[in-house]
Protein backbone atom coordinates (compact mmCIF):
# COMPACT_ATOMS: atom_id res chain seq x y z
CA UNK A 1 0.00 0.00 0.00
CA UNK A 2 1.31 3.49 -0.95
CA UNK A 3 0.36 6.37 1.37
CA UNK A 4 1.01 10.09 0.78
CA UNK A 5 0.27 13.24 2.75
CA UNK A 6 -0.92 16.41 0.97
CA UNK A 7 -1.31 20.04 2.14
CA UNK A 8 -3.64 22.53 0.52
CA UNK A 9 -5.41 25.76 1.41
CA UNK A 10 -8.85 24.12 1.07
CA UNK A 11 -10.46 20.72 0.46
CA UNK A 12 -11.16 21.32 -3.22
CA UNK A 13 -7.50 21.97 -3.98
CA UNK A 14 -6.42 19.00 -1.85
CA UNK A 15 -8.70 16.58 -3.71
CA UNK A 16 -7.29 17.80 -7.00
CA UNK A 17 -3.74 17.13 -5.75
CA UNK A 18 -4.70 13.62 -4.61
CA UNK A 19 -6.24 12.77 -7.96
CA UNK A 20 -3.28 14.10 -9.93
CA UNK A 21 -0.69 12.32 -7.76
CA UNK A 22 -2.35 8.95 -7.06
CA UNK A 23 -5.07 8.68 -9.69
CA UNK A 24 -8.81 8.13 -9.56
CA UNK A 25 -8.42 4.91 -7.47
CA UNK A 26 -6.93 6.77 -4.50
CA UNK A 27 -8.73 6.62 -1.16
CA UNK A 28 -8.73 9.49 1.37
CA UNK A 29 -7.78 8.10 4.75
CA UNK A 30 -8.04 11.23 6.85
CA UNK A 31 -8.19 15.05 6.71
CA UNK A 32 -7.52 17.64 9.37
CA UNK A 33 -7.08 21.36 9.84
CA UNK A 34 -3.54 22.55 10.24
CA UNK A 35 -1.89 25.92 10.36
CA UNK A 36 -2.48 27.53 6.97
CA UNK A 37 -4.97 25.09 5.46
CA UNK A 38 -5.97 21.43 5.26
CA UNK A 39 -3.84 18.24 5.53
CA UNK A 40 -5.09 15.18 3.62
CA UNK A 41 -3.70 11.63 3.93
CA UNK A 42 -4.54 9.45 0.89
CA UNK A 43 -3.54 5.99 -0.24
CA UNK A 44 -3.62 3.64 -3.20
CA UNK A 45 -3.80 -0.21 -3.02
CA UNK A 46 -5.64 0.20 0.25
CA UNK A 47 -5.42 -2.65 2.82
CA UNK A 48 -7.91 -2.13 5.63
CA UNK A 49 -6.38 -4.70 8.00
CA UNK A 50 -2.92 -3.14 7.88
CA UNK A 51 -4.37 0.35 8.31
CA UNK A 52 -6.34 -0.71 11.38
CA UNK A 53 -3.15 -2.03 12.96
CA UNK A 54 -1.34 1.22 12.19
CA UNK A 55 -4.14 3.38 13.58
CA UNK A 56 -4.17 1.30 16.76
CA UNK A 57 -0.43 1.85 17.19
CA UNK A 58 -0.88 5.56 16.50
CA UNK A 59 -3.61 5.91 19.13
CA UNK A 60 -1.45 4.16 21.70
CA UNK A 61 1.36 6.55 20.93
CA UNK A 62 -1.05 9.47 21.26
CA UNK A 63 -2.11 8.37 24.74
CA UNK A 64 1.55 8.33 25.81
CA UNK A 65 2.77 11.56 24.19
CA UNK A 66 -0.33 13.67 23.58
CA UNK A 67 -1.14 15.58 20.35
CA UNK A 68 1.75 17.32 18.70
CA UNK A 69 0.30 20.79 18.04
CA UNK A 70 3.53 22.74 17.76
CA UNK A 71 4.89 20.98 14.69
CA UNK A 72 6.57 23.40 12.26
CA UNK A 73 4.75 24.17 9.05
CA UNK A 74 7.68 22.92 6.94
CA UNK A 75 7.12 19.40 8.23
CA UNK A 76 3.36 19.59 7.66
CA UNK A 77 3.86 20.70 4.04
CA UNK A 78 6.14 17.72 3.18
CA UNK A 79 4.73 15.34 0.53
CA UNK A 80 7.23 12.51 1.11
CA UNK A 81 5.80 9.03 0.85
CA UNK A 82 4.77 7.62 4.22
CA UNK A 83 6.09 4.08 4.90
CA UNK A 84 4.27 1.69 7.16
CA UNK A 85 7.60 0.38 8.38
CA UNK A 86 8.49 3.69 10.06
CA UNK A 87 8.03 3.86 13.83
CA UNK A 88 4.74 5.30 15.01
CA UNK A 89 6.52 8.00 17.03
CA UNK A 90 8.05 9.39 13.82
CA UNK A 91 4.63 9.94 12.22
CA UNK A 92 2.16 12.81 12.71
CA UNK A 93 -0.05 12.32 15.77
CA UNK A 94 -3.64 11.50 15.10
CA UNK A 95 -6.16 14.38 15.08
CA UNK A 96 -9.91 13.80 14.63
CA UNK A 97 -10.91 14.66 11.06
CA UNK A 98 -12.81 17.86 10.33
CA UNK A 99 -16.09 17.88 8.52
CA UNK A 100 -15.59 17.50 4.79
CA UNK A 101 -17.18 20.10 2.46
CA UNK A 102 -20.61 19.28 1.13
CA UNK A 103 -21.03 17.94 -2.37
CA UNK A 104 -22.82 21.14 -3.39
CA UNK A 105 -19.70 23.14 -2.59
CA UNK A 106 -17.46 21.09 -4.93
CA UNK A 107 -17.93 21.21 -8.70
CA UNK A 108 -18.91 17.87 -10.20
CA UNK A 109 -15.88 17.96 -12.51
CA UNK A 110 -13.53 18.08 -9.50
CA UNK A 111 -15.25 15.41 -7.41
CA UNK A 112 -13.15 12.18 -7.04
CA UNK A 113 -14.38 9.10 -8.82
CA UNK A 114 -16.00 6.35 -6.85
CA UNK A 115 -13.31 3.98 -5.60
CA UNK A 116 -13.50 0.42 -7.01
CA UNK A 117 -14.92 -2.26 -4.74
CA UNK A 118 -12.21 -3.49 -2.42
CA UNK A 119 -11.38 -7.12 -1.91
CA UNK A 120 -11.75 -8.65 1.50
CA UNK A 121 -8.80 -7.81 3.68
CA UNK A 122 -6.26 -10.58 3.92
CA UNK A 123 -5.74 -12.17 7.28
CA UNK A 124 -2.67 -11.00 9.18
CA UNK A 125 0.41 -13.02 8.36
CA UNK A 126 0.93 -13.94 11.98
CA UNK A 127 -2.30 -15.94 11.91
CA UNK A 128 -1.52 -17.88 8.74
CA UNK A 129 -0.83 -21.58 9.15
CA UNK A 130 2.65 -22.70 8.03
CA UNK A 131 2.66 -24.17 4.55
CA UNK A 132 2.92 -27.96 4.42
CA UNK A 133 5.70 -29.32 2.23
CA UNK A 134 4.26 -31.30 -0.66
CA UNK A 135 6.36 -34.34 0.22
CA UNK A 136 4.91 -34.35 3.74
CA UNK A 137 1.33 -33.78 2.75
CA UNK A 138 -0.85 -36.35 4.57
CA UNK A 139 -2.84 -37.09 1.43
CA UNK A 140 0.30 -37.75 -0.59
CA UNK A 141 1.75 -39.90 2.17
CA UNK A 142 -1.43 -41.97 2.26
CA UNK A 143 -1.31 -42.36 -1.52
CA UNK A 144 2.34 -43.45 -1.35
CA UNK A 145 1.55 -46.05 1.30
CA UNK A 146 -1.38 -47.37 -0.70
CA UNK A 147 0.74 -47.60 -3.85
CA UNK A 148 3.45 -49.41 -1.89
CA UNK A 149 0.91 -51.93 -0.57
CA UNK A 150 -0.54 -52.36 -4.03
CA UNK A 151 2.91 -52.95 -5.49
CA UNK A 152 3.70 -55.57 -2.84
CA UNK A 153 0.41 -57.34 -3.52
CA UNK A 154 1.06 -57.28 -7.26
CA UNK A 155 4.60 -58.63 -6.83
CA UNK A 156 3.29 -61.42 -4.64
CA UNK A 157 0.68 -62.37 -7.22
CA UNK A 158 3.22 -62.27 -10.06
CA UNK A 159 5.67 -64.33 -8.02
CA UNK A 160 2.99 -66.92 -7.38
CA UNK A 161 2.24 -67.08 -11.10
CA UNK A 162 5.95 -67.30 -11.96
CA UNK A 163 6.50 -70.10 -9.43
CA UNK A 164 3.50 -72.00 -10.77
CA UNK A 165 4.80 -71.53 -14.32
CA UNK A 166 8.27 -72.83 -13.34
CA UNK A 167 6.73 -75.82 -11.57
CA UNK A 168 4.86 -76.75 -14.77
CA UNK A 169 7.68 -76.02 -17.23
CA UNK A 170 10.59 -77.47 -15.25
CA UNK A 171 9.37 -79.42 -12.21
CA UNK A 172 12.88 -80.79 -11.54
CA UNK A 173 14.43 -77.35 -11.20
CA UNK A 174 11.49 -76.12 -9.11
CA UNK A 175 11.92 -79.05 -6.70
CA UNK A 176 15.66 -78.40 -6.48
CA UNK A 177 15.08 -74.73 -5.63
CA UNK A 178 12.55 -75.69 -3.00
CA UNK A 179 14.96 -78.14 -1.32
CA UNK A 180 17.80 -75.59 -1.37
CA UNK A 181 15.55 -72.98 0.21
CA UNK A 182 14.64 -75.45 2.94
CA UNK A 183 18.35 -75.68 3.80
CA UNK A 184 18.21 -71.96 4.63
CA UNK A 185 20.31 -70.78 1.69
CA UNK A 186 19.76 -67.31 0.28
CA UNK A 187 17.42 -67.07 -2.75
CA UNK A 188 20.25 -65.71 -4.91
CA UNK A 189 22.48 -68.69 -4.09
CA UNK A 190 19.62 -71.13 -4.71
CA UNK A 191 19.07 -69.63 -8.15
CA UNK A 192 22.79 -69.85 -8.90
CA UNK A 193 22.95 -73.52 -7.93
CA UNK A 194 19.81 -74.31 -9.96
CA UNK A 195 21.27 -72.59 -13.03
CA UNK A 196 24.51 -74.55 -12.69
CA UNK A 197 23.20 -78.08 -12.10
CA UNK A 198 19.44 -77.94 -12.64
CA UNK A 199 19.50 -78.97 -16.31
CA UNK A 200 20.77 -82.01 -18.13
CA UNK A 201 19.53 -84.52 -15.55
CA UNK A 202 16.38 -86.63 -15.44
CA UNK A 203 16.72 -88.05 -11.95
CA UNK A 204 16.25 -85.70 -8.98
CA UNK A 205 18.56 -87.69 -6.69
CA UNK A 206 21.32 -87.21 -9.22
CA UNK A 207 20.56 -83.48 -9.45
CA UNK A 208 20.52 -83.18 -5.66
CA UNK A 209 23.92 -84.85 -5.29
CA UNK A 210 25.41 -82.57 -7.92
CA UNK A 211 23.94 -79.54 -6.19
CA UNK A 212 25.43 -80.49 -2.81
CA UNK A 213 28.79 -81.24 -4.43
CA UNK A 214 28.72 -77.86 -6.16
CA UNK A 215 28.04 -76.14 -2.82
CA UNK A 216 30.86 -78.03 -1.10
CA UNK A 217 33.29 -77.05 -3.83
CA UNK A 218 32.42 -73.37 -3.43
CA UNK A 219 32.59 -73.06 0.39
CA UNK A 220 35.75 -71.07 1.21
CA UNK A 221 38.06 -72.96 3.59
CA UNK A 222 41.21 -72.36 5.57
CA UNK A 223 42.53 -75.74 4.49
CA UNK A 224 45.48 -76.08 6.87
CA UNK A 225 45.34 -76.27 10.66
CA UNK A 226 45.55 -72.52 11.15
CA UNK A 227 46.94 -72.56 14.67
CA UNK A 228 49.31 -75.49 14.34
CA UNK A 229 52.12 -73.16 13.28
CA UNK A 230 51.66 -70.87 16.29
CA UNK A 231 51.73 -67.07 16.21
CA UNK A 232 49.50 -64.39 17.70
CA UNK A 233 45.80 -64.97 17.08
CA UNK A 234 42.88 -62.75 18.13
CA UNK A 235 39.25 -63.84 18.16
CA UNK A 236 36.62 -61.15 17.55
CA UNK A 237 32.87 -61.34 17.35
CA UNK A 238 29.54 -60.21 18.68
CA UNK A 239 28.31 -60.75 22.22
CA UNK A 240 27.47 -64.31 23.24
CA UNK A 241 28.89 -66.19 20.26
CA UNK A 242 31.25 -68.29 22.43
CA UNK A 243 34.63 -66.61 21.96
CA UNK A 244 35.99 -67.41 25.44
CA UNK A 245 34.99 -71.07 25.27
CA UNK A 246 36.48 -71.33 21.77
CA UNK A 247 39.72 -69.76 23.05
CA UNK A 248 39.92 -72.44 25.76
CA UNK A 249 39.28 -75.22 23.22
CA UNK A 250 41.99 -73.97 20.89
CA UNK A 251 44.46 -73.50 23.76
CA UNK A 252 43.82 -77.00 25.12
CA UNK A 253 44.09 -78.51 21.65
CA UNK A 254 47.46 -76.85 21.07
CA UNK A 255 48.72 -77.74 24.57
CA UNK A 256 47.92 -81.42 24.04
CA UNK A 257 49.91 -81.43 20.79
CA UNK A 258 52.87 -79.16 21.60
CA UNK A 259 52.92 -78.76 25.38
CA UNK A 260 51.25 -76.32 27.74
CA UNK A 261 54.43 -74.26 28.17
CA UNK A 262 54.17 -73.20 24.51
CA UNK A 263 50.79 -71.41 24.76
CA UNK A 264 49.49 -68.33 26.65
CA UNK A 265 46.22 -66.38 26.87
CA UNK A 266 45.44 -62.64 26.90
CA UNK A 267 42.05 -61.07 27.53
CA UNK A 268 41.03 -57.52 26.59
CA UNK A 269 37.43 -57.93 27.78
CA UNK A 270 37.06 -55.20 30.38
CA UNK A 271 33.35 -54.67 29.81
CA UNK A 272 31.67 -57.86 31.04
CA UNK A 273 31.44 -58.54 34.77
CA UNK A 274 33.87 -61.31 35.80
CA UNK A 275 34.98 -61.78 32.18
CA UNK A 276 38.60 -62.06 33.32
CA UNK A 277 37.72 -64.71 35.87
CA UNK A 278 36.23 -67.03 33.26
CA UNK A 279 39.43 -67.05 31.23
CA UNK A 280 41.56 -67.27 34.40
CA UNK A 281 39.60 -70.37 35.39
CA UNK A 282 40.40 -72.00 32.05
CA UNK A 283 44.05 -70.95 32.48
CA UNK A 284 44.28 -72.56 35.91
CA UNK A 285 42.70 -75.78 34.64
CA UNK A 286 45.08 -75.97 31.68
CA UNK A 287 48.03 -74.57 33.65
CA UNK A 288 48.47 -71.79 31.08
CA UNK A 289 49.44 -68.17 31.90
CA UNK A 290 46.74 -65.52 31.46
CA UNK A 291 47.40 -61.79 31.08
CA UNK A 292 44.93 -58.87 31.18
CA UNK A 293 45.21 -55.87 28.84
CA UNK A 294 42.72 -53.00 28.79
CA UNK A 295 44.64 -50.61 26.49
CA UNK A 296 46.81 -50.86 23.41
CA UNK A 297 49.92 -50.16 25.48
CA UNK A 298 49.07 -52.88 27.98
CA UNK A 299 48.46 -55.32 25.14
CA UNK A 300 51.83 -54.50 23.57
CA UNK A 301 53.54 -54.97 26.95
CA UNK A 302 51.81 -58.33 27.52
CA UNK A 303 52.90 -59.55 24.09
CA UNK A 304 56.50 -58.63 24.90
CA UNK A 305 56.36 -60.52 28.21
CA UNK A 306 54.99 -63.60 26.42
CA UNK A 307 57.36 -63.43 23.48
CA UNK A 308 58.79 -66.87 24.33
CA UNK A 309 55.42 -68.56 23.71
CA UNK A 310 54.73 -70.17 20.34
CA UNK A 311 50.98 -69.49 20.39
CA UNK A 312 49.31 -66.50 22.02
CA UNK A 313 45.51 -66.38 21.91
CA UNK A 314 43.76 -63.03 22.50
CA UNK A 315 40.18 -63.00 23.76
CA UNK A 316 38.54 -59.66 22.85
CA UNK A 317 35.45 -58.04 24.29
CA UNK A 318 32.19 -59.20 22.78
CA UNK A 319 30.30 -56.24 21.33
CA UNK A 320 27.26 -55.78 19.20
CA UNK A 321 27.96 -55.02 15.55
CA UNK A 322 26.19 -51.70 16.15
CA UNK A 323 28.25 -50.71 19.20
CA UNK A 324 30.06 -47.39 18.69
CA UNK A 325 32.99 -48.67 20.77
CA UNK A 326 33.73 -51.39 18.23
CA UNK A 327 36.34 -49.25 16.50
CA UNK A 328 38.27 -49.00 19.78
CA UNK A 329 38.68 -52.78 19.84
CA UNK A 330 39.82 -52.74 16.21
CA UNK A 331 42.35 -50.02 16.95
CA UNK A 332 43.73 -51.94 19.96
CA UNK A 333 44.23 -55.11 17.93
CA UNK A 334 45.69 -53.54 14.78
CA UNK A 335 48.13 -51.24 16.58
CA UNK A 336 49.55 -53.47 19.30
CA UNK A 337 51.71 -55.87 17.25
CA UNK A 338 53.01 -56.05 13.68
CA UNK A 339 51.39 -59.40 12.86
CA UNK A 340 48.15 -60.49 14.54
CA UNK A 341 45.91 -62.93 12.74
CA UNK A 342 42.25 -62.18 13.36
CA UNK A 343 39.41 -64.68 13.20
CA UNK A 344 35.73 -63.79 13.36
CA UNK A 345 33.60 -66.06 15.55
CA UNK A 346 30.11 -66.58 14.07
CA UNK A 347 27.25 -68.28 15.86
CA UNK A 348 25.38 -70.55 13.44
CA UNK A 349 22.09 -70.07 15.28
CA UNK A 350 22.01 -66.44 14.08
CA UNK A 351 19.67 -65.53 11.24
CA UNK A 352 21.16 -64.99 7.78
CA UNK A 353 20.52 -61.23 7.85
CA UNK A 354 22.18 -60.96 11.27
CA UNK A 355 25.24 -62.88 10.07
CA UNK A 356 25.55 -60.59 7.07
CA UNK A 357 25.40 -57.52 9.31
CA UNK A 358 28.04 -58.91 11.68
CA UNK A 359 30.46 -59.68 8.85
CA UNK A 360 30.02 -56.21 7.35
CA UNK A 361 30.66 -54.56 10.73
CA UNK A 362 33.81 -56.56 11.53
CA UNK A 363 35.32 -56.12 8.08
CA UNK A 364 36.92 -52.93 9.40
CA UNK A 365 39.68 -55.12 10.81
CA UNK A 366 41.36 -57.46 8.33
CA UNK A 367 39.87 -60.92 8.80
CA UNK A 368 42.00 -64.01 8.12
CA UNK A 369 39.05 -66.34 8.50
CA UNK A 370 36.18 -67.35 10.76
CA UNK A 371 35.15 -69.99 13.27
CA UNK A 372 31.59 -71.36 13.32
CA UNK A 373 30.19 -72.08 16.79
CA UNK A 374 27.02 -73.53 18.33
CA UNK A 375 26.41 -75.93 15.48
CA UNK A 376 24.70 -78.23 17.97
CA UNK A 377 22.10 -75.53 18.77
CA UNK A 378 21.21 -74.24 15.31
CA UNK A 379 18.10 -75.10 13.31
CA UNK A 380 19.62 -74.08 9.97
CA UNK A 381 23.15 -73.93 8.56
CA UNK A 382 22.16 -72.51 5.19
CA UNK A 383 22.50 -68.92 6.42
CA UNK A 384 26.09 -69.54 7.55
CA UNK A 385 27.01 -71.20 4.24
CA UNK A 386 25.46 -68.32 2.27
CA UNK A 387 27.33 -65.73 4.36
CA UNK A 388 30.67 -67.50 3.88
CA UNK A 389 30.21 -67.71 0.12
CA UNK A 390 28.85 -64.19 -0.36
CA UNK A 391 31.78 -62.63 1.56
CA UNK A 392 34.46 -65.14 0.49
CA UNK A 393 35.27 -65.65 4.18
CA UNK A 394 37.22 -68.88 4.78
CA UNK A 395 36.13 -71.02 7.70
CA UNK A 396 38.89 -72.57 9.82
CA UNK A 397 37.16 -74.41 12.66
CA UNK A 398 33.70 -75.65 13.60
CA UNK A 399 32.47 -76.00 17.19
CA UNK A 400 29.50 -78.16 18.14
CA UNK A 401 29.45 -78.46 21.93
CA UNK A 402 30.76 -77.29 25.31
CA UNK A 403 33.40 -79.93 25.90
CA UNK A 404 37.02 -78.72 25.98
CA UNK A 405 38.76 -79.53 23.69
CA UNK A 406 36.75 -82.36 22.11
CA UNK A 407 34.00 -80.24 20.54
CA UNK A 408 36.08 -78.26 18.06
CA UNK A 409 37.12 -79.56 14.64
CA UNK A 410 38.97 -78.42 11.55
CA UNK A 411 36.44 -77.20 8.99
CA UNK A 412 35.60 -79.52 6.11
CA UNK A 413 33.32 -78.32 3.31
CA UNK A 414 31.55 -81.66 2.75
CA UNK A 415 31.05 -82.05 6.50
CA UNK A 416 29.46 -78.58 6.69
CA UNK A 417 27.11 -79.18 3.74
CA UNK A 418 26.08 -82.66 4.95
CA UNK A 419 25.47 -81.23 8.43
CA UNK A 420 23.22 -78.58 6.86
CA UNK A 421 21.14 -81.29 5.16
CA UNK A 422 20.92 -83.33 8.37
CA UNK A 423 19.79 -80.32 10.42
CA UNK A 424 17.12 -79.47 7.82
CA UNK A 425 15.81 -83.03 7.90
CA UNK A 426 15.73 -83.13 11.70
CA UNK A 427 13.86 -79.84 11.99
CA UNK A 428 11.46 -80.60 9.08
CA UNK A 429 11.93 -77.19 7.44
CA UNK A 430 9.18 -77.60 4.85
CA UNK A 431 8.34 -74.26 3.28
CA UNK A 432 4.77 -73.14 2.77
CA UNK A 433 3.61 -71.80 -0.57
CA UNK A 434 3.66 -68.19 0.64
CA UNK A 435 7.31 -68.51 1.70
CA UNK A 436 8.20 -70.03 -1.66
CA UNK A 437 6.50 -67.16 -3.46
CA UNK A 438 8.43 -64.59 -1.41
CA UNK A 439 11.72 -66.39 -1.97
CA UNK A 440 11.07 -66.70 -5.69
CA UNK A 441 10.26 -62.99 -5.75
CA UNK A 442 13.74 -62.35 -4.32
CA UNK A 443 15.27 -64.51 -7.04
CA UNK A 444 13.49 -62.56 -9.76
CA UNK A 445 14.56 -59.25 -8.21
CA UNK A 446 18.21 -60.40 -8.07
CA UNK A 447 18.04 -61.63 -11.63
CA UNK A 448 16.78 -58.25 -12.90
CA UNK A 449 19.18 -56.34 -10.61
Amino acid sequence: MKIKRFFAKDMRTGIRQVREALGADAVILSNQKVVGGIEIVAAIDYDEALLAAEESATRNSLLDTGPAQDAPASELLSEDTVSLSRPAAARQAYVPPVEAPRDSEIPRSEMPAEPPPRKAAAAPRARMEPAVEWSQDPTLQQMKNELKDLRGLLEQQLSSLAWSDLSHRNPLQAKLIRCLLELGLSPALCQQVADEVGSGHDDFDNVWRHALAWLASRVPLDTADSLDGGGVVALVGATGVGKTTTIAKLAARYALRHGREKVALITTDGYRIAAHEQLRTYGRILNIPVRIANTREELSEALKLLADKELILIDTAGMSQRDVRLSEQFSMISGSAPVIRTYLVLSTNTHRAGLREVVNAFKEVRLDGCILTKMDETTSLGGSISTLMENDLPVAYMSDGQRVPEDIHIARAHTLVNRAVLVAQQTSQALERESLNLAFSGMVANAHG
